[in-house]
C-alpha cells in the first residue's frame, strides 16, 4: 500500500488548548492490511505518517513560524480563555430553558459572543442562535430524505472532486468515512437549495461545521440556518451579483474606515475582488486560521452579514504596514493570501474589527449594497448591449 503524505496547511491550529494529542498508532501487521479493502488502506496508510493533531483534529503545525506563534499564544491567552468559560458556565445556569441561548439579553448576549465561545459549548450556542431545531422540525423534508433525492451529474462530480481538496490536514478528512459525510452535507444542501446547488467555497464551510459539531445532520441544519440568516444565496448563483456588490461597499467604507490601506490598493492597481472574494465565499474558513475563524464565525452567526465587513476591514488595520511597505502590485498578490493566514491572534483582530471600526451600522451597509447593485446590473446590461452590437455588425459584415 503506498504511503501517502499530506502537508499540513499552516494555519491549521487548536481553537484554545496547545496541548497535541499522542500521534496515530503504528500501522498494522501485514496480515491485517489484507483485510482492508483499498480505500480504506489508503485511508489508514495516510494517517500512519506520523503526524500529531490537535485538539480540533488538524496536523500540528508546530514546526512552522505561524504554528509556534500559535501556540505561544494559545498559552498566553488560556487564562482569559478560562476566565471566560466560568462567565460563559455562570450565564448558562441562570437559562430558563437548557440551551435556549435566544433568551438572554440580545447586547448580553453579544458581548459574550465578542468575547469568544469555550470550544465545548459552541455547538449548543450556535444551534440556539440560528434556531436550528425550529428550522428543523418545521422543514417538510428530513435530512434523511434530502440524501435520497437525486443530485445532477455535474454538480455531484464537482463536490466530488472537491471532496479531497478540503482540509486534507484534518484527519476526518483523511478518511473515507469523514469524507463520506462531507459529501452528505454538501449533496443534501445542493437539494435543499436548487438556486445554488454547489460551489466551491461551501466545501469549506460544511467541512468545518461538521468539526465542531461531529454530527452530519446538525452540520446540515447549522449550514442551512446560517446561509439563509446571512442572506448571501447572490454570492454563490452564476453572476455573482450580491459579492460583486459588497466588494463595492468594501471598497467605499475602507475608505473611510481603513483610508491609507484604500489609497494604496488603487495607487497599485488591486481590485479587493481578488484578494477578498474568498474571504466572503468561505466565511473566511480558507483564510485564517482555525481558531481564528472559530471566533469570528461566533459572531457572524448572531449579527450577521456585517461582519464580513468588520472583519475584512479588520484583517486591514492589522497587515496596514505589510500593505504600505508593497511597492508594486504583484508584491502585494504574492503576499495576499498569507497576511490572513498568520493570524493566530485572534483576540486582537476581533478587537481590530470593534473596537477599532466603530459606528458601522448595518442600515449604511444595505443602502450602499442596494445602489452597488443597481449600478452593475446597469453595467452588465449595457455591456450586453455592446456584445450583441458588436455581433449583430460582425454578421451583417458576412
Amino acid at each position: 500500500i503506498p504511503l501517502i503524505v499530506v502537508t499540513a496547511a499552516p494555519f491549521a491550529e487548536s481553537a484554545m488548548s496547545p496541548l497535541l494529542q499522542h500521534p496515530p498508532p503504528r500501522p498494522p501487521r501485514a496480515s491485517e492490511e489484507q483485510e482492508l479493502s483499498e480505500e480504506e488502506g489508503l485511508d489508514r496508510a495516510v494517517l500512519m505518517t506520523g503526524d500529531e493533531f490537535d485538539a480540533l483534529g488538524f496536523a500540528s503545525a508546530a514546526d512552522t513560524g505561524v504554528g509556534q506563534s500559535a501556540l505561544a499564544y494559545a498559552q498566553w491567552f488560556q487564562a482569559k480563555a478560562t476566565r471566560r468559560l466560568q462567565r460563559l458556565e455562570l450565564r448558562r445556569a441562570k437559562l430558563r430553558t437548557e440551551g435556549d441561548w435566544s433568551s438572554v439579553p440580545k447586547q448580553t448576549l453579544k458581548a459574550l459572543l465578542r468575547k469568544g465561545l469555550p470550544p465545548e459549548y459552541r455547538p449548543e450556542v450556535w444551534w440556539s442562535i440560528l434556531g436550528c431545531e425550529a428550522v428543523k422540525l418545521r422543514s417538510p423534508v428530513s435530512y434523511q430524505q434530502y440524501l435520497e433525492e437525486t443530485v445532477d451529474a455535474a454538480t455531484s462530480a464537482t463536490i466530488e472532486c472537491d471532496l479531497p481538496r478540503t482540509f486534507p490536514n484534518h484527519k476526518k478528512f483523511r478518511c473515507a468515512a469523514g469524507r463520506g459525510e462531507l459529501r452528505n452535507v454538501l449533496l443534501a444542501f445542493a437539494r435543499r437549495c436548487p438556486a445554488v446547488r454547489y460551489c466551491q467555497g461551501l466545501n469549506f464551510i460544511a467541512a468545518l461545521l461538521l468539526v465542531v459539531f461531529q454530527n452530519e445532520e446538525q452540520a446540515f441544519w447549522t449550514l442551512v440556518c446560517a446561509f439563509d440568516a446571512l442572506g448571501v444565496e447572490g454570492y454563490y448563483t452564476d453572476r455573482m451579483l450580491l459579492l460583486r456588490a459588497d466588494m463595492q461597499v468594501l471598497q467605499a467604507f475602507m475608505k473611510v474606515k481603513c483610508p491609507k490601506v484604500a489609497k494604496e490598493l488603487l495607487r497599485l492597481n488591486v481590485d479587493l475582488m481578488s484578494i477578498c472574494s474568498e474571504w466572503f465565499i468561505t466565511w473566511f474558513a480558507k483564510s485564517l486560521p482555525v481558531s481564528t475563524v472559530l471566533r469570528v464565525w461566533d459572531t457572524l452567526f448572531f449579527e450577521g452579514f456585517k461582519i464580513f465587513f468588520r472583519v475584512s476591514m479588520g484583517i486591514f488595520k492589522q497587515i496596514e504596514q505589510q500593505v504600505m511597505a508593497c511597492q508594486s502590485f504583484d508584491a502585494v498578490m504574492e503576499r495576499a493570501k498569507a497576511w490572513p493566514r498568520c493570524m493566530v491572534q485572534h483576540n486582537e483582530l476581533l478587537k481590530a474589527s470593534f473596537q477599532g471600526l466603530p459606528y458601522l451600522k448595518r442600515q449604511a451597509l444595505l443602502k450602499a449594497r442596494d445602489e452597488a447593485m443597481l449600478r452593475i446590473e446597469r453595467e452588465d446590461e449595457e455591456r450586453q448591449k455592446m456584445a450583441e452590437a458588436r455581433l449583430a455588425a460582425a454578421k451583417s459584415r458576412k
